[in-house]
């Protein structure tokens, strides 16, 4: 074997035969679909984020309100508990 062979084709495979492309060509496809799983995670994670910080922000932002806002679904869910 030549000592140009593709660090992606197993030693025992000619990277210049049919196997040998057909196995450097898996080899891409696969690195390209995990890059791209990567990237995914990458924006589910940043987009969980972001929408755990939306209450956060708000209930900072309106102390006042959230606790009314609170306390009348807590009524509310008693009450319709309570029957």
């Amino acid at each position: 074997m030549a000592s140009t062979e593709s660090p992606d084709v197993p030693e025992n495979i000619d990277p210049d035969g049919v196997v040998g492309r057909v196995a450097a060509s898996a080899h891409e496809t696969v690195d390209r679909a995990a890059q791209k799983a990567q990237e995914s995670c990458d924006r589910l994670d940043q987009f969980c984020s972001d929408v755990a910080d939306l209450p956060r922000d708000t209930i900072r932002t309106h102390p006042i309100a959230s606790m009314v806002l609170a306390l009348s679904v807590g009524y509310i869910l008693g009450r319709l508990g309570g029957r």
